[in-house]
């Protein structure tokens, strides 16, 4: 974030106007949804490996809900960011601020 604040404040330096969007918002959805797993639901399947909780106990049905959940959000985040990208296309404005 360091960086991107960086490169936002020397952009408004130079140009003396407000700072065009960067992030492409309609791929900004499909983004999160590849990203998403990393938070949800690998860390409960870690925790699983790592650990070994015995079969069916209460930790155990715990983690593998919701790492199972996580993956299905992610799945469904990516399939709307992928109709989102199909249906609107990728705008962005760059060279071109508005």
């Amino acid at each position: 974030m360091p960086m991107f604040d960086q490169m936002e404040s020397s952009v408004v330096t130079k140009l003396k106007r407000p700072c065009p969007v960067w992030f492409l918002g309609s791929v900004a959805g499909l983004m999160g949804g590849i990203a998403l797993p990393i938070t949800l639901a690998y860390p409960c399947f870690m925790w699983l490996k790592v650990r070994k909780p015995t079969r069916y106990s209460k930790s155990w049905l715990v983690n593998w809900v919701l790492g199972v959940f996580g993956l299905a959000l992610s799945g469904a985040l990516i399939v709307a960011g992928v109709y989102v990208v199909i249906d609107n296309g990728i705008k962005f404005s760059f060279f071109k601020p508005t």
